[in-house]
């Protein structure tokens, strides 16, 4: 296609066109014209014509050129490429279309060209969309409905396919960008408009400040309550009363506690050593000795959940370990006390 544009020097046979109203027309092309050598330009420009009823020598005098440019230029004996500014313009003029859409009609202008680098107004643009997407037959040279807005008819889809395609010219953009500015703000724009920008959501601080859970049992030795803290690691606590130490050791909120033997001193009573190391079915069960029956199954009950495989969950094998063996100690006194029952 190529590539000249309209030369700059003003036409000798150049007049003032007839002041009328122009007709409004189909804004189509002539079909049987399409393959002169004017091409869309002349096809449109003699369609415009017939439909208004006008020859060829008044269509000249309507637009102030001379008869002899339309005709040369309508059977080919002047070259498209020698399209004088003043005949372009005349043609402008009376399609009612922009300059630049002119150009591309002639084809001293590439659609995809113009998209890419020229300075194109609204109107320049959706004739460039008409003549990259549609066959001459659908081609529809109108003026935009809304000439402050050319692009009011396009959808939001439309729009922003138009911007990736060609959102590097920046005469484009800011078509784009004016467009949007007419258009109202959705219901989703408007919220986050009316709630601002939204940054990172800090944890609650009540959620920050709340404790961690703790557990609650009874010494082994002294059957003195003692509150168990949620340790993020494994450790140790001590009973304030025979000062007992136990092993502390938490995964997730299951609480394991192991009570730690004294060492033996090398004076102590071998029954006292013994004793050290006897536990009762009422210490397991964190109850004082002759405590009720009720308390010994509520006690169980609450055991037996605390220490139940199936909520371990993903454990480690010596803390499901750990645990097996708590429950299984629990049972053991249970049975214990419900025999001496």
């Amino acid at each position: 296609m190529p590539t000249a544009r309209t030369q700059d020097r003003p036409s000798i046979f150049r007049s003032a066109p007839a002041d009328e109203a122009p007709v409004p027309w189909s804004g189509r092309v002539s079909l049987d014209d399409v393959g002169r050598p004017g091409g869309l330009l002349i096809a449109a420009l003699l369609q415009c014509a017939e439909e208004r009823g006008l020859s060829l020598s008044e269509l000249a005098t309507r637009m102030g050129v001379s008869y002899w440019s339309l005709s040369q230029l309508r059977i080919g004996f002047r070259p498209i490429e020698t399209l004088d500014e003043d005949l372009a313009q005349a043609c402008a003029d009376y399609l009612d279309l922009p300059r630049l859409t002119v150009d591309m009609l002639a084809g001293l202008l590439d659609p995809t060209q113009a998209l890419a680098e020229e300075d194109l107004s609204g109107e320049d643009i959706l004739h460039a969309r008409q003549l990259l997407a549609r066959t001459p037959d659908a081609l529809l040279l109108l003026p935009a409905a809304n000439r402050m807005r050319p692009l009011q008819g396009l959808a939001v889809d439309e729009l922003a396919a138009l911007h990736r395609a060609h959102g590097s010219n920046p005469a484009v953009v800011a078509v784009l960008r004016a467009e949007l500015n007419h258009r109202p703000m959705s219901k989703t724009e408007l919220l986050r408009a009316a709630l601002g920008p939204v940054a990172a959501a800090d944890p609650a601080p009540s959620a920050q400040a709340a404790p961690p859970p703790s557990g609650i049992l009874r010494c082994g030795c002294c059957q003195k309550r003692l509150r168990v803290p949620h340790l993020a690691e494994p450790g140790e606590i001590r009973c304030p009363g025979c000062q007992t130490e136990y092993a502390v050791h938490w995964q997730d909120c299951v609480c394991l506690v192991e009570r730690i033997a004294a060492p033996e001193a090398d004076d102590a009573p071998e029954d006292q050593a013994a004793d050290a190391d006897d536990t009762s079915p009422w210490a397991v069960l964190g109850l004082a000795e002759g405590s009720p029956w009720e308390a010994v199954e509520r006690a169980r009950r609450s055991l037996l959940q605390q220490y139940h495989p199936d909520r371990l969950g993903h454990v480690s094998p010596l803390v499901r370990q750990l645990a097996e063996a708590a429950f299984k100690r629990v049972g053991e006194a249970y049975d214990t006390l419900k025999v001496r029952q």
